[in-house]
């Protein structure tokens, strides 16, 4: 048989009463006396054979209806407290340290906590309720435990032979060596711990059985959802973060795991951060949630004014609210991070940057040259409403508008008629027409610069209104580097240009210098805009010429 001798410190606590000597303060929230429990921890007793024995380095963890922590030193003696009347959890974190007087002093004894840890004990209004821990340390049985919540310390100098006590059956050993520890001892299973009727323990929870009949065994039973063995693998749920253990084994518990902090467990005290302002709770308890707290005004979430800085623009926030976040919101366009990789749109080409990186910003980059915002006004050449293209000097003008002799061009006998014809909008036009098909080249219209070239590099291309009576027609441009006259060439006259998609209806065609390509078949050369020699309208070989043309203007 055990011996318990236990020794009070503090003197059992009646909760509806406080004794001053003990330290206790009501806290503030408690209206009358009634409210209110007591705690006492006693951290000094003596075994059965006089031993004197204390528990220091101890930090006790309880929650319940409050949540406080304890903590004693090898000084302290007994610690105390008020607390509300509810049920709680007391759990004695580890690190703590037993030892026994000796003649010099306290000397350390190894020991192990055998009790369950947490354990659990309801304050009741009036009464004491007893909370127990016991060790083993040299063959003692040291227990600590009982009061309003009163904890003290004593000893049982026997060795016990038995398995057959509530603490026994739970404390992890064979306490009466026949080779079955706790539940699994026959002895144990008219204990508490041990009888099956209820799954809302660690061992109910793991044993692989229903326990309490409802359908659910182990953890798909709610009842099993706080139990260590049922815990996600995470640390990242309220549960998880509220139940005393390190559920994910990463060394931080519950509100130290950094995990936890999103949690409405772990974000009681305030809602002036970013995390607190965008969890959905109100943390603080004053009624406003989130962005409605005027904590949370100043906070990156909550500051949803505008949407056009680059932060703004790439932040994963729809800052203004208008249901677009950053680049897909227009406010963002302009922004660095939202930038196209090329720089063709109206946009690139007016936002002050190189978005392509190829050394040229906005309007000076070639690819912007056809955009509106970096469009000119045309210059006219020739609107073929004075018939001048028959009379005009020999040559065109090396200034602008460059008007100058229209010529016609075949390779075969077959006559080439240049005549005015309708343009559109009831204007007068151009008309180049053969009657048959001519020979291996083509057959075209010019207007040529043979005397010297002109610079047209100040324009970004050539529009023209343009309508064939049938053939294909490819528009050309003949400079320096591709005609005889510029000395660059071995194989020449193949000039850049373009194959023009148009028929016997009248369209407006809008050519950019940078769409001009060769064909491939002659010396290859860039394009160069300050050195043109002629411009070129002409059919494909073996078809005849049918060409009218009206409005030529530079860009």
């Amino acid at each position: 048989m055990r011996h318990l001798r236990q020794l009070f410190v503090c003197s059992v606590l009646a909760v509806a009463t406080i004794p001053v000597g003990c330290g206790a303060e009501a806290p503030d929230s408690a209206e009358q006396a009634s409210d209110v429990g007591s705690i006492s921890l006693s951290l000094v007793g003596t075994s059965a054979t006089g031993a004197t024995y204390r528990l220091s380095n101890t930090l006790f963890d309880i929650y319940g209806p409050t949540h406080r922590l304890f903590y004693g030193d090898g000084d302290t003696t007994v610690l105390t407290a008020v607390l509300p009347v509810g049920a709680y959890d007391v759990y004695l974190e580890p690190g703590w340290v037993l030892e026994r007087w000796t003649s010099s002093g306290y000397q350390y004894v190894p020991a192990v906590l055998t009790s369950a840890n947490p354990t659990s004990v309801f304050i009741n209004e009036g009464a004491t309720s007893t909370v127990a821990f016991q060790f083993r340390a040299d063959g003692d049985v040291v227990s600590v435990g009982q009061g309003t919540l009163d904890i003290v310390i004593g000893v049982d100098d026997t060795t016990p032979l038995s398995e057959d006590t509530d603490v026994a059956c739970s404390n992890g050993y064979d306490d009466d060596r026949d080779g079955y520890a706790d539940c699994s001892d026959p002895d144990c299973q008219w204990q508490p711990f041990c009888v099956p009727w209820r799954e809302d323990t660690d061992v109910a929870c793991s044993n692989g059985y229903d326990d309490d009949g409802d359908g659910y065994a182990d953890c798909s039973d709610p009842d099993c959802q706080w139990q260590p063995f049922c815990a996600p693998g995470g640390e990242y749920t309220d549960v998880a973060c509220s139940n005393g253990y390190d559920d994910d084994g990463d060394g931080y518990a519950d509100c130290s795991d950094p995990e936890c902090q999103w949690q409405p467990f772990c974000v009681p005290w305030r809602e002036d951060t970013d995390a607190a302002c965008s969890n959905g709770y109100d943390d603080d308890g004053d009624g406003y949630a989130d962005c409605s707290d005027p904590e949370c005004q100043w906070q990156p979430f909550c500051v949803p004014w505008r949407e056009d800085t680059d932060a703004a623009c790439s932040n994963g926030y729809d800052d203004d609210g208008d249901g677009l976040a950053d680049c897909s919101d227009p406010e963002c366009q302009g922004q660095p991070s939202c930038a196209p990789w090329g720089e063709y749109t109206d946009v690139a080409c007016s936002n002050g940057y190189d978005d392509d990186g190829d050394g040229l910003a906005d309007c000076s980059d070639l690819d912007c040259g056809w955009l509106p915002f970096c469009a000119t006004s045309g210059l006219l050449i020739e609107d073929f409403e004075d018939g001048d293209f028959f009379s005009s000097p020999p040559y065109a003008s090396r200034l602008p508008p460059y008007t100058g002799p229209w010529v016609t061009y075949g390779d075969g006998p077959i006559p080439v008629d240049l005549l005015p014809v309708p343009g559109p909008f009831g204007s007068t036009a151009l008309g180049a027409h053969s009657p048959g098909g001519p020979s291996a080249s083509g057959a075209g219209v010019m207007l040529t610069f043979d005397m010297w070239p002109v610079d047209v590099s100040g324009f970004q291309g050539i529009r023209f209104n343009v309508r064939s009576q049938g053939a294909p027609v490819r528009f050309e441009i003949g400079t320096l580097p591709t005609t005889p006259e510029g000395g660059f060439c071995s194989d020449c006259f193949d000039s850049h240009g373009i194959d023009l998609g148009v028929g016997t209806e009248w369209v407006t065609i809008e050519l950019y210098w940078w769409q001009l390509m060769q064909q491939g078949w002659g010396t290859p050369t860039p394009f160069e805009p300050w050195a043109v020699m002629n411009l070129n309208w002409r059919t494909l070989p073996g078809q005849p010429l049918g060409i009218e043309l009206d409005d030529v203007q530079l860009f």
